[in-house]
Formats: C-alpha cells, sequence, structure tokens
C-alpha cells in the first residue's frame, strides 16, 4: 500500500515541480532579454536562478521515487518541507505565488512531507 502512495506522490511532486521549473526557466529568459551584451547579474537573478535549479533537482528525484529508491523518500521529504516554507514565506512577504493556490501548495507540500516522513513497517512474517 505505502510504495502506491509514493508512486502517487511522485507523480503529483514530478508534476508540480515541471511546470514550476518551467516558470523560473521563462522567469530567467525574461530576465536575461534578448541583448546579452546589456545583460548585468542581480539578485533577483540568482534567486531565481536558484529556485530553477532546486525544482530540476526535484524533477530528478521525484523520477527516481516512482521508479522506487528508498533515498529519494527522504529527499523528497525535505524538499516538500523546503517547499512549504517558501510558500509560507511568499504569502507572508507576498511575493512569488497568489494567494489563491499557494495555501493549497504549502497544505499539499505538508501532508506529502508528513506521507514521506512516516515510518514504513515491513508486515512481519
Amino acid at each position: 500500500m505505502f510504495m502506491k502512495t509514493y508512486r502517487i506522490l511522485g507523480i503529483l511532486w514530478l508534476a508540480l515541480c515541471s511546470f514550476m521549473a518551467f516558470l523560473l526557466i521563462w522567469r530567467l529568459c525574461q530576465l536575461i532579454g534578448f541583448e546579452l551584451t546589456k545583460f548585468r547579474p542581480t539578485l533577483l537573478f540568482f534567486k531565481v536562478l536558484f529556485m530553477g535549479l532546486i525544482y530540476l533537482a526535484g524533477v530528478i528525484v521525484s523520477i527516481f521515487l516512482i521508479r522506487g529508491a528508498r533515498w529519494a523518500r527522504s529527499f523528497l521529504g525535505l524538499f516538500a518541507v523546503f517547499n512549504a516554507i517558501l510558500v509560507i514565506w511568499s504569502v507572508v512577504d507576498d511575493r512569488p505565488f497568489s494567494i489563491c493556490w499557494a495555501d493549497g501548495l504549502g497544505l499539499f507540500a505538508l501532508v506529502s512531507a508528513v506521507l514521506l516522513f512516516w515510518p514504513r513497517h515491513e508486515p512481519v512474517a
């Protein structure tokens, strides 16, 4: 039962991380612009680049979770906690996320972190 739950969580996190990585890469293209000779990296550029790399790592780890890797549970659980903190911070700071879907994203991140960190008990023979 738990393995199916992990695969479902892996698929959901794969979809979420892919979507967010696409949005952040699109934002990077907007920040860079068309004239590369006039581009000067700013703090916002490095923040968006860092978040894009984090979400790309989330895509890779969720693929490993779907395939059944045990280490991916803890890494994706830490990623879910990080994502919940990010959503809470953005709602308080009113920056990158819209309030209407940020609450659902934060709740999904917290619930999946609990499910991923829940101790898995093997059946006794």
